[in-house]
């Protein structure tokens, strides 16, 4: 009982937890992955819809496996547990896709900050220090990022002519930082370690949900074992217990009409047949005469 209320309590733990991941998924596509520039946000509209349909599949889901988990209702985990196989799949998918797609959602999110002198002052030393460690300048478009105000740390060496460029600035660094960091976050396969973990936690899920309808067919096949040896049971005592009936007192047993022979049993049986139609016959009195 207490390991069972144990996968039980699991399993809502990791549903509730499904349930808010499946909001986030649905709220963040539209909130964050979106640009102002009309090519970049084509490119980003197949990841937003991607990220919404798991979001909504994985809330679902998660409602799904809760109300089980809070029912015991076999259907349901049932349910769930189908969904949360097809889940896994479409997981692995997106660990393939969305890391191709990571360049794009990274301009998407950063491009709010552009004009760095004036949207990004809150960036400015972040990105001066990754421009000084990466030798890059600016985010997304270079050093025009910075508008007028380049800072020391974009400038370069001219000797270096393959990573630097002639602006009117100074020579700088062509490269923006934001592809740095795309590479950074490839070589880490952070997306991909990502969807990889939420593989492996739907895979709990789903045995912590098999496991609980396994144990709800035991408990359901123990219940009807216990309800038929019951019957069983009752039936044999009454069958013990119960007296056949009795004739009343002044009634005469049924006898066959007039014109009908009695009918004929085997040698072995004959007594039977005479004790039960006729009584037996009163022991012989000597009254002395004879």
């Amino acid at each position: 009982m207490c390991c069972s209320c144990s996968v039980r309590g699991w399993l809502l733990f990791f549903t509730i937890l499904q349930v808010i991941d499946g909001m986030t998924f649905i709220v963040t596509p539209w909130k964050y992955y979106k640009s102002s520039e009309n090519d970049l946000d084509e490119r980003l509209s197949p990841v937003r819809w991607t990220i919404f349909t798991a979001g909504v599949v994985s809330f679902l889901l998660g409602i799904t496996g809760l109300h089980g988990a809070r029912k015991k209702n076999k259907n349901f985990l049932t349910t769930f547990s189908f969904g949360s196989c097809l889940r896994c799949i479409g997981l692995w998918f997106l660990a393939y896709y969305l890391p191709h797609q990571h360049q794009n959602v990274m301009k998407a999110w950063h491009e709010e900050y552009i004009p760095l002198h004036t949207n990004g002052r809150g960036q400015v030393q972040t990105v001066a220090s990754l421009q000084t460690i990466g030798k890059c300048c600016g985010l997304v478009n270079g050093y025009e990022d910075w508008g007028s105000n380049v800072p020391s740390s974009c400038r370069c060496d001219p000797l270096r002519l393959e990573s630097c460029v002639l602006t009117e600035y100074g020579f700088v660094y062509k490269q923006p930082c934001l592809d740095l960091v795309v590479k950074m976050y490839m070589d880490m396969n952070i997306v991909r370690n990502t969807c990889i973990f939420y593989v492996v936690i739907t895979a709990i899920e789903m045995l912590l949900a098999l496991v609980m309808i396994r144990r709800i067919q035991k408990a359901s096949l123990a219940e009807v074992t216990m309800d038929l040896s019951y019957r069983n049971a009752t039936n044999m005592e009454m069958a013990t217990t119960q007296t056949p009936p009795m004739l009343p007192a002044g009634q005469a047993p049924p006898m066959l009409p007039a014109g009908q022979a009695l009918p004929m049993l085997p040698a072995t049986q004959a007594h039977l047949h005479a004790s039960s139609y006729y009584p037996p016959p009163p022991p012989y009195q000597y009254d002395g005469k004879h």
